[in-house]
């Protein structure tokens, strides 16, 4: 019904794919329906199959390495005719901008000020908070300014302050660089990182985007939660070592007291995001109780600190507090020197940076993409065309800047990105309409205001210090447990111990949790196959300096799922194993009805909404219709 629809027919089944979006290009539709089709042609189990697609004649086909630079040109050909729309929309709105733009400015400056602090650590203090707001201030703006999707949120994500301790390693054990030329040297890194970007950008790489599917997803960000949990044991850990001018005896207090408030923020954060659950207070109350209490329960925490304190007379504090010196400090400023010192670095050294390059490069297209890729998902029904090949080339004018500035560099980061778009939902909308309450305001103000607000914190400097250490080290903790809801691979580990038989008439459950749609033992042996995946990458991080190869491993569970597991299970289980959107099925009462419940896996994920893990969509199968087919 349209010009838009598209129509595959394979032997006996019909794949109709409508558009979800009233402005999409026509190779959008191309591909989702290719992809469907493959996936209901592994089904089929035919022979030869005959597919029909109505296609236009000026409609150009985007292929990897074939007509370079035609996705960056489709994508400024697709939103450039929108991009003073995307003002004017932000600008329509008034003051009712203002409450998405700070809620994702919290979201984002606490975990800038927890990887400042962890930079500082891991870097002996050459970067620290001030260089992660300015890399996330600057990379912020000129996304949402010169950005394909202006809603993709960028900062600094635990991966590269990773990669950054094993550079920082490397040249510290290194003659030729040693610490004076530590910048210098992370500042060619970036600078072959951007024209790695450029020729990936140039190519097209950006079309694979449809191999990143669930497993490899999802493998990744409890990838990022365990390294969430490992820095903030790691950071209480250190705690009870410090202050190192204080004697024993205060240090064990301090390590105490900082596990208390760690674990303290973490409890009242959780009970606050469930505030709309409550029967206490009015609607508007509860609302803003949730939509920021990983902010309040910061403010709670700090406040509490201040109970403990050491003697008087000393010169330092217990709790530790976060060490932030101004923006105009030297071991700031000397940054911005940090392009006048390239050529002092050795060429054999700058060839040698081609190395964490090529790494950066991987962890970059994986994270960025898929980033971009959550935060533009179907479920939230945009209008306006994604611009993944854009917005990977915007990436790497990004890393160039920022490394010419002596800076650590930035991509998409989750779960920040699909937690703006969410945000976005019904703002200046009648919110007792249905078909407005759900409806994104796609525009470019909020991330531009976001920006300005942490370019902002950089002058603020007395109230970060008032902190205590162990509140960065607890929103690690609390960032790593609220990556879990709406993470399938999660889930699936739970049924191991889960008695399936308990499930009631007229409860949901997944279809990959029902062994009368998928076999148990290919669940289980599909997550004892992710499982192994996330325990090499993990390891790998282990391996000191070797460490700093994980992102290839992370990038290679895309051909590992692609041409690995297609051999292992039947296509029937993958479908619901590893499809891109969730597959439930509600058992029923009687009848033929129904019960269209919402999926509590991805709806009520607290804050983060469920984003460590792709968004799902409910699809009811009456149970009448699965016994028709033979499942």
């Amino acid at each position: 019904r349209g010009q838009d629809t598209r129509v595959c027919i394979v032997g006996p089944f019909v794949c109709i794919v409508r558009p979800h979006r009233a402005v999409k290009s026509k190779t959008h539709h191309r591909r989702v329906a290719s992809r469907r089709l493959r996936e209901v042609a592994m089904m089929a189990d035919t022979k030869q199959v005959t597919v029909a697609v109505a296609t236009n004649a000026d409609d150009v086909e985007i292929k990897c390495c074939v007509n370079l630079g035609s996705g960056v040109s489709k994508d400024i050909r697709a939103r450039w005719p929108l991009y003073f729309d995307d003002w004017r929309q932000g600008l329509s709105v008034g003051r009712h901008i203002f409450a998405p733009a700070t809620y994702i400015f919290f979201a984002s400056v606490l975990p800038a000020l927890a990887f400042g602090e962890q930079f500082r650590d891991e870097t002996a203090g050459l970067f620290s908070i001030p260089h992660i707001l300015c890399a996330t201030a600057i990379a912020g703006v000129l996304q949402s300014v010169c950005g394909g999707q202006p809603l993709l949120i960028v900062g600094v994500a635990e991966p590269i302050v990773l990669v950054y301790y094993y550079i920082f390693k490397y040249c510290e054990d290194t003659d030729e660089i040693g610490l004076a030329l530590f910048r210098p040297f992370c500042a060619w890194v970036l600078i072959l990182t951007a024209l790695m970007h450029f020729v990936l950008a140039a190519v097209n790489a950006s079309e694979y985007i449809h191999a990143f599917t669930r497993f490899s997803g999802e493998t990744f960000g409890t990838l990022i939660a365990l390294l969430f949990a490992q820095a903030a044991v790691k950071g209480l850990k250190h705690e009870f070592e410090s202050p190192s001018a204080a004697p024993a005896g205060y240090q064990i207090v301090n390590g105490i007291w900082s596990v208390f408030l760690a674990l303290f923020l973490v409890l009242l954060a959780m009970w606050l995001m469930n505030a709309r659950t409550w029967h206490v207070g009015t609607l508007g109350i509860r609302n803003f109780t949730a939509d920021y209490g990983a902010t309040i329960a910061v403010v709670i925490t700090t406040a509490i600190s201040y109970l403990v304190r050491a003697p008087q007379d000393t010169d330092w504090s217990i709790p530790t507090r976060v060490e932030c010196v101004q923006i105009y400090h030297a071991s700031v400023t000397d940054t911005w020197k940090t392009t006048g010192s390239l050529f002092d670095v050795p060429g054999a050294q700058i060839a040698a940076a081609i190395v964490p390059a090529l790494i950066i490069t991987v962890l970059f297209f994986f994270d960025h993409n898929v980033s971009a890729q959550l935060a533009q998902t179907e479920d939230f029904g945009l209008e306006k065309p994604p611009a993944y090949h854009y917005d990977f080339l915007l990436q790497g004018l990004n890393t160039l800047l920022l490394g010419l500035l002596g800076l650590p560099p930035t991509n998409g980061v989750l779960p920040q990105a699909p937690m703006h778009t969410r945000s976005l939902m019904g703002v200046g909308q009648d919110r007792n309409d249905p078909n407005k309450k759900n409806k994104v305001l796609e525009q470019r103000m909020s991330n531009l205001i976001q920006s300005a607000l942490i370019a902002l914190t950089l002058f603020l400097s007395p109230v970060i210090k008032l902190l205590p250490r162990a509140v960065l080290w607890g929103y690690f903790l609390f960032m790593a447990i609220e990556s879990f809801p709406g993470n399938q691979f999660i889930h699936r580990i739970t049924l191991f111990v889960v008695d399936l038989s308990s499930y009631k008439a007229g409860e949901t459950q997944p279809t990959y949790a029902d062994p009368k749609i998928v076999p148990i033992k290919d669940t289980h042996l599909f997550t004892a196959t992710q499982l192994g995946a996330l325990g090499a990458v993990y390891a790998v991080t282990w391996a000191g300096v070797y460490g700093i190869a994980f992102p290839l491993l992370i990038m290679a569970l895309v051909p590992l799922r692609t041409y690995g597991l297609v051999k292992l299970f039947p296509a029937s289980s993958l479908r619901h194993l590893d499809a891109a959107e969730d597959v439930e099925e509600v058992i029923e009462t009687t009848g033929l009805g129904v019960d269209h419940k919402q999926d509590s896996l991805s709806k009520y994920g607290g804050e983060l909404g469920g984003a460590g893990g792709f968004v799902q969509t409910m699809h009811p199968v009456p149970q009448h219709e699965m016994q028709r087919q033979g499942v």
